[in-house]
């Protein structure tokens, strides 16, 4: 067994069998001039309260470091390509992946400049935080240093960076929002099917696959014209193109039911990202008032905003959008000089940088040519054939702007604030809403390319400025539906709309499984809390955090959430378990969930805020 695959497992077993302990009550945290209050529930989920929102994300970063500083780490090192640091050369693929596809450092500081000024501080106040706590550690490290980072030798943590945290919100982005980069298996497939069953196979169009709506009652598919396949590809032995953390298997499902279809007479939604089930779980919970947020619900260790979650206006949950936003463009190399390539007539040299990695164990570091051409990252030089291959990316640039609007959503204060945050997330992912007013709302968003005409968006594109895109799909006209007639809404990760073409990934052909769950809901004339709390177990599929929630206007929402074995905290040195953890196996394995506390409003109905019991130290969650 190789060092990576043991260590791995020793890590799987710490996460996933210490026993079980919590630590609940209140403690203080001076930042600055200010006192910041935090709860730990008997589920050690930290629920913060401050004046400031500089002084609340201080705090974030604090309570996430607390519980899951070995993730903070391994986030980082996965985002920014330095895993083979600590876990040897079976690392060295995925991390030579991450830093070609990626961002460089001075990339990364361009973008965050172009943030908004708050967004600037809120993030510098959770780095902060973070350090604050890595402080600490480095004071104590046998009792507070995770048992896990002494397995990896990761004995001295380097500050945590800003960067850290737009590196890792821009890699767990495009774990779950890009799709796409399939052309040359489509076209090995073509090949070897022909086109008539190619066709068959993999239709541009399915007018049969269920979708979440349908804008045109009737649908046809449109007729192109394919450019001849060139002949230099043939026979070529095509690599499957395989992007950094993408789980293994990856879905996620949401039903939002409007005030007219509930039982309650309220909106209901309920959202099961599902990310992956090995190791310690992507998904942390928090709850986090001050500042102008009153918000709750999940986020990424590493990432300062709340991503799936509630407030006291509406709750909202997402699924990855399946949308092809990702083209492999061919690129025709110079026979005289293998480092330009032909666009628009004339030949170019490849954008390069040699990148240089750390390998635990190895004599010396390893050196690696990164090049760039005109269309994206290039991962692929057949110099045989003078190709090179490159991979063009919608959304190049823009990821962190959807990074603010998840901030614009956690204070949203209505189902139009929704709408006007999700339109600027440049990646594919399916947005749900509902709010206290009853309305509910789906939006498929993204940047998705109008390809040149004749262009088969399922084959690999020349890259000699020929079949360049010609724009880019105006949002407006992206599928959404807000209020629909039947007040139901329902997703797993299924094709939007008739219309809405599958492109290179083919996702959406034949039947469906979200016809699992309209069977089991759909036909209920009247859609109780329960209804929706028992569609995981109905349909037999977990989430890998469930979230269930009623809005109630002024009363605030109801809220139920579950997340699965191993899902926090840390074994130190001496193999004592993080205090604030609670693992919750038992209720996830009988497909229960645990009260989700909220803070934004009067917990215990004395007619005091929960706000101002915390400044009193009272415990707001006494009840009858």
């Amino acid at each position: 067994m190789t060092f990576l695959l043991s260590l791995l497992l020793s890590l799987t077993i710490l996460f996933t069998t210490f026993p079980t302990f919590s630590q609940d009550g209140w403690s203080k945290l001076q930042v600055g001039s200010e006192g910041v209050f935090i709860f730990r529930d008997e589920f050690g989920v930290p629920h913060i309260l401050a004046e400031s929102s500089e002084a609340l994300f201080e705090a974030f970063g604090y309570v996430v470091a607390q519980d899951r500083l070995t993730q903070l780490e391994i986030n980082r090192r996965q985002a920014r390509g330095m895993m083979a640091e600590v876990l040897g050369a079976d690392a060295l693929t995925s991390d030579i992946e991450a830093r070609r596809e990626g961002y460089t450092e001075e990339e990364l500081r361009e973008q965050c400049y172009g943030l908004r000024a708050e967004t600037r501080v809120l993030v510098d106040a959770y780095a902060r935080g973070v350090n604050r706590w890595i402080n600490e550690v480095k004071a104590d490290r046998d009792a507070k240093l995770p048992g896990e980072l002494w397995q990896l030798g990761v004995t001295d943590l380097r500050p945590w960076s800003v960067y850290d945290s737009l590196a890792i919100g821009i890699a767990g982005a495009r774990r779950f929002g890009q799709r796409g980069g399939n052309e040359l298996k489509n076209l090995e497939e073509l090949e070897k099917l022909g086109r008539e069953e190619f066709e068959k196979k993999y239709p541009l169009n399915d007018p049969s696959s269920p979708t979440t709506i349908s804008l045109n009652d009737s649908n046809s598919n449109r007729s192109l014209r394919f450019l001849p396949v060139d002949e230099r590809l043939q026979g070529f032995e095509f690599p499957f193109i395989t992007l950094p953390g993408l789980p293994e298997k990856l879905g996620s499902y949401a039903v939002v039911v409007s005030s007219g279809r509930s039982a309650g007479g309220r909106a209901m939604l309920l959202g099961c990202p599902q990310m992956g089930s090995k190791g310690p779980q992507p998904g942390y919970e928090v709850d986090l008032h001050g500042g102008g947020f009153d918000v709750a619900g999940m986020t990424f260790p590493g990432v300062p905003a709340v991503l799936i979650g509630y407030n006291n206006h509406i709750a909202w949950t997402v699924t990855s959008g399946c949308s092809d936003n990702m083209d492999i463009f061919v690129e025709e190399l110079n026979p005289s000089n293998p480092g330009e390539y032909k666009f628009k007539g004339e030949w170019r040299g490849f954008e390069s940088r040699e990148e240089v990695f750390q390998v635990r164990g190895a004599a010396e570091d390893l050196r690696e040519d990164i090049y760039r051409s005109v269309h994206g990252p290039v991962f692929r030089i057949e110099g045989s054939k003078n190709l090179a291959f490159s991979i063009k990316r919608t959304f190049w640039g823009e990821e962190l702007r959807s990074f603010e609007s998840f901030l614009q959503i956690d204070r949203a204060g209505s189902l139009e604030d929704f709408a006007g945050a999700v339109g600027a997330i440049a990646l594919s992912f399916n947005m749900f809403c509902a709010s206290s007013d009853g309305q509910i709302g789906f939006w498929h968003v993204g940047k998705y390319r109008v390809p040149a005409p004749g262009v088969d968006p399922r084959l690999p594109v020349s890259g000699t400025g020929l079949e360049e895109w010609r724009g880019f799909v105006p949002r407006e006209k992206l599928p959404h539906s807000v209020d629909p007639p039947k007040g139901l809404i329902v997703n797993w990760n299924n094709k939007p709309s008739k219309e809405w073409d599958n492109g290179d990934n083919m996702p959406w052909v034949g039947g469906h499984r979200v016809s699992y769950i309209r069977e089991l809901i759909a036909d209920k004339q009247e859609i109780t809390f329960d209804d929706l709390r028992a569609v995981p177990e109905g349909i037999e599929s977990h989430g890998t955090y469930q979230q269930v929630v009623e809005l109630a206007g002024d009363d605030g929402p109801t809220v139920l959430s579950v997340l699965p074995p191993g899902e926090s905290g840390f074994v130190d040195k001496r193999g004592v378990p993080n205090p604030h953890c609670m693992d919750q196996k038992e209720a996830f394995d009988t497909w229960r969930y645990k009260p989700a506390r909220f803070l934004g409003g009067d917990a215990d109905g004395d007619g005091i805020s929960d706000r101002e019991e915390a400044m009193r130290g009272t415990n707001p969650f006494v009840r009858d």
